[in-house]
This record gives C-alpha cells, structure tokens and sequence, in this order.
C-alpha cells in the first residue's frame, strides 16, 4: 500500500512533467497577428452565391457587377481615436488600415509584425491587431445579395461623408448612391474599449424590390500558421447555437468548410491574448462558415456570416447592425459586453480550459489583487497565500499521513526483506502494520487529490492572463509572462555570452528547484531504488523545464513549495514531539 501512494505521487509528478515538458520540447512560438487591412467594408464579391465565392477572391480586390458605379468622390481618411485603440478608417472602401492598442506595448514575442514602421512611432511601440501588410489579416462587415444585377458597394466604392475622426463621443456617417435606385448608409460608432458597431441602412428608392442579407468576414493568412498548444487554444471560435465551438485551423484544412447554423453568439479568431469577433444581433439567426484555401503557397482562413435575407420593398428601408470586437482579452471587458450586448459567454474567448468553475474566479481574484499592491508579482504571491491557507486542512492531513508513513518505513523494510520472496504474504502483513498502527495508505493521497485541481486551475490562470503581460515584479523580472533572463551558466549576466536556450537557468528555476528537493528530503524514502532514483532526478528536470516558463508561472510554483515545506516542517516537528510524549507516557 505505501508502494501505491509513491506511484501515485510519481503519477502526478510525471504527469506535470510530460505536460511542462511539452511546452518546452514541442509548443511553437505564439502565433503573432499578422497583418491587418481592417475592413469595414461591403463585399459583395461579384454578387456571386457565397458557394461560388473562392477564399482567393477574398485576399483580392472583388469588384463586383457595379465595377463602372464607382464615382469620384474624394477619399478620405478618418483617424480612429478612443481611450483604447486608434487607428484610420479610410473612405475608400472603409478600410482599416491598422488598429493599435494604446495600452499595450509591442515586443519582439507579441509583436503582430516583426516590420515596424519608422515613420509612425506609436505604430512601432502598440501592439497592432492586424499588423502592418495589407490583405493578410482582416475584417469586413457589409450586404450581399444572390441577384447578381444588384449593384453593392464593394472595396474599391467611395464612399461620401465630411468626418474627420472616429471617436467615442464622434460616430460617423456615411452614403453612397449605386444611381439604379438603392441609397447605402453605414452609421459607424465606437465605445471608449474595443468595439466598433456599422449598421447598414438601406432605403429604396427603386421601382422594384430587392432581398439582401447582412455579411460578415475576418480574412486571415499564414505562410505557415502555428498549431495551438496544450496550455491554451489559439484558432478560429465562436459561441454557436448555445455551445462554445473551437475549429481549429487543422480541421478546417482537413475538411475545406465547416458551417454552423445560430443565432446570436459570437464568432471570430483568437490568439492568446487578442481577439478579433463578430457580434451579430442576438434576435437574428445567421449562417457561419469557416473556410480554408491555399493561394501562392499561403494558407487562407476565413470566418464568414451570413444574416437572413430580408427584403427592400420599393419605398422602404432596412437596417442591419453588427459588432466588431478587436482588441485585448481582458476578463471584466469581456465580461461587460455580455451585459452590454446581451451576448453569452463572450468569456469564453479565453481559454479557461475545463476547471471553468476555478479557472474563472481566480483570474478575477488575480487582477483584483494586482489593483491593490499595484504589482502583479505580488499579487500572484498574496494569491498563492490564500489558496494554501484555504487548503490548509487537506494538506495538514496530508503531511500527517505523510509522516507516519515515514515513521513506520524501518518496520515495511524489515517486512520487505523478510518476505522478498512471497508477494502476498508482504502484502497481508503490510496491511497489518497499516491496521496496528492506525494508518490509512490513502491517507496522504487523498488530500492532495482534492489541491490538484486548484493548484492546477491557478496554473492555468497564471499562463493565460493578459494581466501577466509586461507586468514587472522586482529587481530583474520585468516581464512576469517571460522566463527568468538570468542563467546560471553566465554568472548571472557577469560573463558577456550568449547562451542556447537550454542554459537559461535563472535564478527563480533553481529556487524552485531547490525547493522541490527539500521538500523530497523531507517526505517518506522511496523503498524501491529504480523509484529513489526517478524521484532524486526530478528536481534536474523540473528545473531545465521550468527555466523556459513564464517567470511569474515559476514564483508561484516556488512560493507555493516554500509554504508546502515550513507547514511540513510544522507537522514534522509537531508529530515528532507527540510521538515522543506517547512514549513516555506508556
């Protein structure tokens, strides 16, 4: 039975091994967002059945039945200017050339873009969502309509409006005219974080009536895009008929096209921090189509929607409006749409995983706790204090079972030699001792069955907060979501060398490292060498896995060791002491 405890512990130390250790052997790079001609633009591609319609045409420019109806309408551009992002719409098209996140700096992980522009210093320092290269990575919102004789404005239309700035307090309008009796209005305005609403209006003014329907699309392109890893999903999304759907880019190439039938939801592409999302109106059912194409040896992904057709009688008028959302993960913003919007689960573009009902709460307790020291490393630290406190009864239990396991580990060794040769009869007399001595086996297991799942969803929470990002702790931590920059191997940065990878062996690795080994100095001796030996090596490679982690994922995972060890010190001393006073007493 004790020999059953240890292998479930090495079950549990293995497990996060192989799962740590996936992130560093196998996990690519995060996909940066690649580039970005946002378009706020009808599509109508030809007025072509959307079946018809090839994911190339998307990346072109998609003149449709109306190519002459272009008039010569001056172009202009509008700046985009919240509290949040900024950005410039222009009116030819209405594309968005590029959207920048005011709070958020570039770097050479997160940047969308590895060109920056010199000529736009804040181009070079924000993050920008859909990065600087045109036709790449992209959104559009519009009509479309299966008659074909039905003139849209499409990317190439001019569209007239005297605005100057897109702003929170300043929405725009703008018309254009396609002169075969239909008026197009798009009403554009912005909120002070990161959603753009268009309402399409439509009036008639023809002899005839016309049926059209509202579309969506994100565009985006990839020479070679990265897989999402085991620690969170990066890919196309959306919250789809009541169910979260995570179609990844692997499957939509597999199978060219998957489409969803909803209404309301949410759809769009995510990274691990950004999020680019569609919100149609919650009321109207709309098909979602996800699609794959190769063009010149890049990959295409497109996520599309199409709103039901509604007719234009002569005479009359329509309006369709969408949200787009493009900006950062951020779990209170995202949380205050879905009051906003009256979308569901609009939370879920982040990646929670399946301890949802953990995941969730600690990410709040989290940022609430960087509000208050005004400083995320010590925050993750306050938060860790808490969660072993909360769990401290499981654990003193634990360590108890722990060391009168420990206590009796000379008589299981007598046993083992005396009957090395008859499995069964060790068992039946371990299973005495355990009876003698009043010790339950399981009793040490259990507890830390009940942490796991805690421990792991703070983990969790750790690796995919955006309130990790560029966050400092003290002295040469600067960026808690990026490994210690210190190694070992240098001195600490006294030797000018540039180490590989592998040698990045900070200073935070190897207090965690000590850590995990005191803690194995004071637990039960495994009995079966090939085990004293797994469990001695452990520690190394934890180490050299942890040395490539986020930083602030190692403090926590240190601090965390270091509370384990002087409450096991507690029960050790405490124990020891009672045991002592037991014995004399008979």
């Amino acid at each position: 039975m004790d020999e059953e405890k240890r292998n479930m512990f090495l079950f549990f130390a293995i497990s996060m091994a192989i799962m740590l250790g996936y992130s560093y052997f196998f996990e690519k790079p995060t996909p940066a967002p690649v580039t970005v001609s946002t378009s706020v633009v009808d599509n109508s591609a030809a007025n072509a059945p959307v079946s018809a319609q090839k994911s190339e045409a998307a990346g072109k420019n998609m003149l449709s039945s109306n190519e002459s109806a272009h008039d010569d309408e001056p172009v202009h551009e509008i700046a985009i200017d919240t509290p949040s992002i900024g950005g410039i719409l222009s009116s030819c098209g209405l594309k968005i050339d590029h959207i920048l996140l005011k709070n958020y700096e570039n770097d050479s992980k997160c940047a969308p873009d590895s060109k920056k522009s010199t000529s736009d210093p804040e181009k070079s320092t924000k993050v920008s969502i859909f990065g600087e290269q045109k036709n790449a990575y992209y959104s559009a919102v519009g009509l479309y309509s299966d008659d074909k004789s039905v003139l849209l404005p499409d990317e190439n239309t001019h569209w007239k409006t005297d605005a100057q700035t897109l702003s929170e307090n300043s929405p725009i309008v703008l018309t254009w005219d396609n002169k075969n009796g239909l008026l197009f209005e798009k009403h554009i305005s912005i909120d002070s974080n990161y959603v753009i609403t268009v309402v399409d209006k439509v009036k008639n003014y023809g002899d005839r009536a016309v049926t059209l329907r509202s579309r969506t699309l994100i565009h985006r392109e990839f020479a070679k895009p990265s897989d999402s890893t085991m620690t969170f999903y990066e890919g196309p999304l959306g919250y789809l008929d009541g169910k979260l759907k995570e179609i990844s880019y692997e499957d939509i190439s597999k199978a060219g096209q998957i489409k969803h039938n909803t209404k309301g939801g949410w759809f769009g592409i995510t990274d691990k921090y950004w999020l680019v999302a569609f919100i149609p109106d919650q009321n109207v059912d709309c098909d979602v189509s996800y699609r794959h194409s190769v063009r010149d040896n890049t990959k295409i992904y497109e996520v599309e929607s199409l709103g039901n057709a509604i007719q234009v009688a002569p005479s009359s008028e329509i309006s369709l409006t969408n949200n787009l959302f493009v900006g950062a993960k951020e779990i209170k913003t995202l949380d205050l749409y879905e009051e906003k919007l009256g979308v569901k689960h609009f939370d879920l573009a982040i990646d929670f995983g399946c301890l949802y009902i953990m995941t969730k709460p600690l990410l709040y307790s989290l940022a609430f706790a960087k509000d208050i020291l005004g400083n995320m490393g010590l925050g993750i630290l306050l938060i860790t204090l808490l969660i072993k406190l909360l769990l401290l009864p499981f654990a003193h239990k634990s360590y108890k079972s722990m060391n009168r396991l420990k206590e009796i580990q000379p008589k299981i060794q007598y046993l083992q030699k005396k009957y090395a040769d008859d499995k069964v009869k060790l068992g039946q007399e371990v299973s005495e001792l355990y009876k003698k001595e009043k010790i339950n086996p399981m009793g040490g297991c259990l507890p830390s069955l009940i942490q796991s799942p805690v421990l792991f969803a703070l983990y969790k929470v750790l690796y995919i907060s955006i309130e990790m990002r560029h966050a400092p702790f003290i002295w040469w931590i600067k960026d808690l979501s990026l490994p210690d920059p210190l190694s070992l191997f240098n001195l600490f940065g006294l030797i000018p060398i540039t180490l590989p990878t592998f040698l990045q062996i900070g200073i935070w690795p190897l207090l965690m490292g000590l850590s995990m080994l005191l803690q194995q100095k004071m637990g039960p001796k495994p009995t079966d060498p090939a085990q004293a030996s797994m469990t001695l090596i452990l520690p190394l490679v934890f180490t050299f896995m942890f040395a490539q982690l986020p930083s602030g994922l190692v403090i926590y995972w240190t601090f965390s060791n270091i509370l384990s060890i002087l409450q096991q010190y507690y029960v050790n001393k405490h124990c020891v002491v009672s045991s002592e006073k037991k014995e004399e007493k008979q």
